[in-house]
């Protein structure tokens, strides 16, 4: 009977150990969830679903569906006609080239219309390298052009540092004697200066002093004998 009480307290024991060492296990992860997330794909049709589920933060939820719609606008594909992208992809929507930082004066989006795969949802998962997240769509596409992405970091960081930096660039105001329309015009600062080879060399007086000593005569044999310049 002793012998069987110390098998029970030796067996809880050793429970309760895994338990904790399954605790510790969670917690280096920082997951909200972990026994119910970790290595685990889910799908979520919104951002509200998401966090009510109650397997992610609010942060990463919100974090999962902007990288996922920045990712889908960055990679999908576009089409000219609605019905070829259904093709396809079964469900589309249109969508408009946004403006360039090239154009100052582009401050409308472009008119020519195409059209993108419809994001369904978002699928997230949880792994050892952190929470990531990849829009789905109406049909199986390949990970390759849809790949997790890491809710810790902002899909479009890199590429907005480089635009408001461009943009920074642009932002220069000229003096008003050199203030100009076009970004892309250059103003001339340089001295404008004529050799007189490029003139055909021309020798002699010229102007009004040439009207002023020459004869009619003598004006044509100039001209005919005057090099041609194309």
């Amino acid at each position: 009977m002793w012998d069987s009480k110390n098998s029970n307290t030796a067996t809880h024991q050793s429970g309760a150990v895994a338990a904790l060492r399954h605790v510790a296990f969670c917690l280096s992860f920082v997951a909200p969830a972990c026994a119910e997330t970790m290595g685990k794909t889910y799908f979520f049709a919104t951002q509200d679903a998401c966090v009510a589920s109650g397997a992610f933060t609010k942060r990463e939820c919100v974090a999962a569906f902007a990288n996922a719609r920045e990712q889908l606008r960055d990679k999908a594909p576009r089409f000219s006609a609605s019905a070829e992208c259904q093709l396809h992809f079964r469900i589309c929507e249109p969508t408009y080239a946004e403006p360039s930082i090239e154009e100052p004066l582009s401050y409308a989006p472009s008119e020519e219309e195409s059209y993108m795969p419809s994001e369904l949802g978002v699928e997230i998962i949880a792994s050892p390298r952190g929470v990531e997240a990849a829009p789905t769509l109406a049909v199986d596409t390949p990970h390759a052009i849809f790949a997790y992405f890491p809710v810790s970091r902002s899909y479009n960081s890199d590429d907005r540092s480089v635009q408001e930096k461009a943009l920074q660039d642009k932002a220069a105001i000229l003096s008003s004697d050199r203030f100009i329309p076009f970004a892309k015009h250059k103003a001339f600062t340089g001295e404008v200066t004529f050799v007189a080879a490029a003139l055909g060399a021309i020798e002699g007086p010229i102007g009004d002093d040439v009207s002023a000593t020459e004869t009619l005569q003598q004006r044509r044999l100039r001209l005919r004998n005057a090099p041609f310049i194309p």
